[in-house]
């Protein structure tokens, strides 16, 4: 479904004509006025410069997305955009793929926006990833982590400012066994969480849905053999999780890549050694803080390709999107594959260099 333009009918937007729309009006009139009149082709060419194509932004939104916040902030949305001369069409995405189909039939060029949280985002960014489309986000979902290795933060006002005044970046895009992500892979562990937070009680939010799924899982987890690969070298582990990660969150608040940038050709990959209960329940508040990886049982790396296989076939995720359960990951970067619009300060960060393993 796409809603636009001026005097749309939908309970979601006011019935009235933006502000670009009522000038684009007067100079249209004006220029009729010239024609009738025959005054000079010059002056008539200085209008119709006036009237050139209005920048359009395409608002992609799950209405559904942050237990129904999303489709309620749509008349806010296009009154803020309207106000500063950027023309709105909203699509409502009615399923999974949606996103994607509806953004192949967009021109090249075009200004995407995902409006909703980091599942709406995902299928907005692998659909933009690889063309000259540009991915804007406005915040409005329950997780909310790719915003915040944009630099653009979790506050809707400031994300509009974005959309309103940002520069385009070019940014890094993952891709494993076919499927791309923007902020992260987890497998194990973590993907265990991100599955359990769908049954989280509504009332907890995205991070306490967080922790409510790990609090679950915490009296049944197991260590898992596996074997990771990172730039030729093969390193055996007993781990609770792998994460390969492109952007610096998981779950909202978890700090699970702190160091990690968007810009630089490579992952930031967070494994563990064989840990206990009681050591898992220590690590909590270090990977809220951002300070687990000085750990002695926490291992980092960093990597353009990056291969995981397990004795058996394990959880996995994107984005916070589940993968069906496989054996072996094959993931690498597709550097600068994704053109965002970012805030005009560059507030991406900078590759800190080194590793850790």
């Amino acid at each position: 479904m796409v809603f636009g333009g001026a005097g749309v009918s939908h309970p979601w937007f006011e019935t009235r004509l933006s502000r670009y729309d009522w000038y684009k009006a007067v100079v249209e009139a004006e220029l009729g006025w010239c024609a009738r009149a025959g005054r000079c082709p010059f002056e008539a060419g200085i209008l119709r410069g006036m009237v050139g194509e209005q920048r359009v932004a395409h608002l992609i939104s799950n209405p559904a997305a942050g237990r129904g916040r999303a489709a309620g902030r749509w008349a806010e949305i296009s009154t803020y955009l309207e106000e500063r001369g950027v023309g709105v069409e909203w699509h409502a995405t009615e399923g999974p793929g949606h996103a994607g189909k509806i953004i192949s039939e967009l021109p090249e060029g075009a200004l995407v926006v995902a409006v909703g949280g980091d599942g709406t985002v995902h299928e907005v960014a692998a659909a933009c990833a690889g063309t000259r489309r540009v991915l804007g986000v406005l915040p409005v979902g329950s997780g909310n982590d790719y915003v915040k290795a944009l630099g653009v933060g979790t506050s809707l006002g400031r994300a509009l400012k974005v959309i309103a005044g940002g520069v385009i970046r070019a940014v890094d895009v993952g891709e494993v066994n076919g499927i791309r992500f923007n902020n992260g892979l987890g497998i194990g562990f973590d993907a265990e969480v991100a599955a359990g937070v769908a049954k989280a009680p509504a009332y907890l939010g995205g991070f306490g849905g967080y922790l409510w799924s790990v609090g679950r899982l915490l009296w049944g987890f197991e260590c898992r053999e596996a074997r990771l690969k990172l730039g030729g070298h093969e390193i055996p582990a007993e781990t609770i999780l792998v994460a390969v990660a492109l952007g610096t969150t998981y779950g909202a608040r978890f700090r699970l890549a702190p160091e990690s940038s968007l810009d630089d050709g490579a992952f930031d990959v967070v494994w563990s050694e064989e840990v206990s209960r009681a050591e898992v329940l220590r690590l909590i508040p270090a990977v809220l803080r951002g300070t687990h990886l000085t750990h002695p049982k926490i291992h980092f790396a960093r990597a353009a390709e990056v291969e995981v296989s397990l004795k058996e076939p394990i959880p996995a995720h994107v984005d916070g999107e589940m993968l069906p359960p496989t054996r072996d990951f094959r993931a690498r970067v597709l550097p600068k594959a994704l053109r965002v619009l970012a805030p005009a300060a560059p507030e991406i960060k900078s590759r800190k260099d080194g590793s850790r393993g």
